[in-house]
């Protein structure tokens, strides 16, 4: 399948650019009209998604920016940088809090959907859970071996999802800290996961440059091996029908997840590191990838009727 820069079925909605530092990951809020961008100029900045402009930047760290996450109420921005969370109001009304007690870089940070939890994870090889009414460090989970690089969370706030440098998965239940399952299978480090909109399924992106898709319950439905590099984000559509899959190898590629089939590629240049995000809009059939080298944000509007 021939890879295009802009395949039929996509529109481009917006080109979001803020400087020439990589952007690390972005993240929708939950009405989808604003998203968040992490960053190596040491920023978090909140876009307009519907007018296609910056509307604040956030400011307080002295490194680069690994990651964020937007909470289900839209009222916080979580961010990670060195040894350190913070906590922004999307207001922008009040100063940033920060969570500190990782020993190491953090490179991971979730929330749950019920909005009581936050969670980060690090080269520490710890998972902390944190508590958004108190700030307070509630559980540390411990069993992975190397850098913790990302996190997810079931749609019913009950299970934690982590992917690490052991090329290991694990689940954990969330009330009692304890591991639910490990799951191995790929060879390489684990650089993103997602979970399904009815949280049946999730998906796992790798260093080994393939995408595997597995059952809640750890067993493994099938892997998608067409990216020849790492693949470094993966993103279910809002309806699941779709997933998306992006690669240093310079492409996004687009699943069916009925039948497991890739549809169409769009291509996106990606950058050296391998913190790189795309994000399907939460309701819409929209999705945002990063692209030229992973400098600007695009926004593309999605006609589904072309593929399914």
């Amino acid at each position: 399948m021939k890879a295009q820069a802009s395949p039929p079925g996509f529109t481009l909605r917006h080109k979001l650019k803020a400087n020439n530092r990589a952007i690390t990951r972005i993240a929708w809020s939950p009405d989808g009209k604003l998203l968040a961008s992490a960053s190596y100029d040491q920023t978090v900045r909140i876009w307009d998604t519907e007018r296609g402009e910056q509307i604040r930047e956030l400011y307080g760290y002295s490194g680069s920016v690994f990651t964020v996450v937007i909470t289900a109420d839209g009222q916080l921005a979580i961010s990670a940088s060195k040894n350190a969370l913070k906590v922004w109001e999307m207001s922008g009304k009040n100063r940033s809090r920060t969570l500190r007690g990782h020993s190491d870089y953090i490179y991971a940070v979730a929330a749950t959907p019920d909005g009581h939890f936050a969670l980060s994870g690090a080269y520490d090889e710890t998972i902390r859970i944190w508590n958004l009414s108190n700030d307070s460090e509630e559980k540390i989970l411990t069993g992975h071996k190397g850098r913790i690089g990302c996190l997810a969370v079931t749609p019913d706030s009950q299970t934690v999802l982590s992917g690490a440098a052991d090329s290991r998965i694990r689940l954990w239940d969330l009330a009692s800290g304890q591991t639910k399952r490990t799951l191995d299978g790929h060879r390489g480090e684990i650089l993103d996961l997602a979970v399904s909109p009815n949280g049946q399924q999730f998906a796992s992106a790798s260093y080994d440059g393939d995408v595997r898709i597995w059952q809640l319950n750890g067993e493994p439905i099938t892997h998608l091996s067409v990216h020849d590099k790492p693949v470094t984000a993966v993103s279910f559509s809002a309806d699941g029908r779709l997933l998306a899959s992006k690669s240093a190898d310079g492409t996004v590629h687009f699943w069916r997840t009925d039948r497991w089939e890739p549809i169409v590629i769009l291509e996106e240049p990606h950058s050296k590191f391998a913190f790189s995000g795309l994000a399907f809009h939460p309701s819409q059939s929209v999705i945002a990838t990063l692209g030229e080298k992973d400098k600007i944000i695009r926004i593309w509007d999605l006609d589904l009727a072309q593929w399914l």
